[in-house]
């Protein structure tokens, strides 16, 4: 008898550790996992906190042409125009200010390691290209931008704007965003919203079709590719929603779906009842006023993951690029009790 109990405790401590190591496997990070480096990181979060001279700072711009085209929107530095030294001395004057040190201790405060950043990047970039035909190697760049622009992409870049995901309660945060959406430049989203910005370039869509279905899908199946990428962060972080926002969203689903369907907003095309459903705002109040935002992008991931579970061998490249959004819709087989 004492045998038996001995084999049975011996029996559930294996089940709890074949359990535990299940479950955090998923979640390993890339420097536990040791994976290769798909991405060339550059923290340049110093690199605005002694500038000496509006020398050094062209010089940086001269040195750094993407971020200087792309992300500071800066086109010839060698061109002597009224507006391009205009626009340099802005940018001069924005990034070599007072307040540029403290930014700059507050970031440290959120984001004392930027390096974990880069890896949490580089592991998603890694389980995307392990069954891609195409591989991605962006170089990403994070600095303190000054509040000039949160991220900026292109197919082989990132440029962050750090500054952007400061805590909310912040003094230094922009100024221009409400607070709705302010409540997604945090850390705890930075990670995902990169991804998002990042993967949207390659998320194709049929832009032939102006039906609110065929903008659902198109988010949908970026969530889910996010999502697939990142299994350690929430759902909700990575559709940008609140605990307390994605609670309201999971019990109402069956009621959200019955709605599109009685008001027939599947294959609406006036732009302004799709804006309703699928762009910023704080609530949907024509569903009721407890309901995000963009709740038809959340509907979109929600047939999205409904598909995927009736086409299991999909891989997320093949999914990015599936712009058949009707095939899509009706193999999903999606309706929620």
């Amino acid at each position: 008898m004492k045998n038996l109990f001995l084999f049975l405790c011996f029996f559930v401590f294996v089940g709890f550790l074949f359990i535990y190591f299940f479950k955090s496997k998923k979640c390993l990070t890339s420097d536990i996992l040791n994976v290769e480096k798909e991405i060339i990181g550059n923290d340049l979060t110093k690199i605005f906190l002694n500038l000496s001279s509006k020398k050094d700072f062209l010089l940086f711009l001269d040195s750094n042409k993407n971020i200087s085209k792309t992300f500071f929107e800066v086109i010839e530095l060698n061109n002597n125009n009224n507006l391009n030294q205009q626009k340099t001395d802005k940018l001069y004057l924005l990034l070599s200010n007072q307040y540029y040190d403290s930014v700059y201790s507050s970031l440290q405060k959120d984001f004392p390691d930027i390096s974990k950043i880069f890896d949490e990047i580089n592991l998603a970039i890694h389980n995307f290209n392990k069954e891609s035909q195409i591989k991605k190697n962006p170089v990403v760049n994070i600095l303190i931008s000054g509040f000039y622009n949160d991220i900026v992409v292109t197919h082989d870049t990132i440029n962050i704007g750090i500054d952007y995901f400061l805590q909310l309660n912040n003094k230094y945060k922009p100024r221009d965003l409400p607070t709705y959406i302010l409540k997604r430049y945090t850390p705890q989203f930075l990670i995902p919203t990169t991804l998002i910005s990042y993967f949207s370039q390659f998320n194709l869509m049929n832009i032939n079709d102006e039906s609110l279905l065929n903008e659902m899908i198109a988010f949908g199946k970026l969530y889910y590719v996010i999502s697939k990428l990142m299994p350690c962060i929430d759902e909700n972080i990575i559709l940008g929603y609140g605990k307390e926002e994605w609670e309201i969203l999971e019990k109402t689903e069956a009621f959200v779906y019955s709605y599109f369907i009685q008001n027939e907003l599947f294959f609406e095309k006036n732009h302004l009842i799709k804006n309703k459903y699928i762009n910023e705002r704080p609530n949907v109040f024509e569903i009721s006023p407890n309901h995000p935002g963009r709740i038809a992008r959340w509907l979109g991931w929600k047939i999205v993951k409904s598909y995927i579970k009736s086409n299991p061998n999909t891989t997320l490249e093949e999914l990015l690029y599936n712009k058949d959004y009707l095939k899509m819709f009706y193999n999903s087989n999606y309706k929620p009790l």
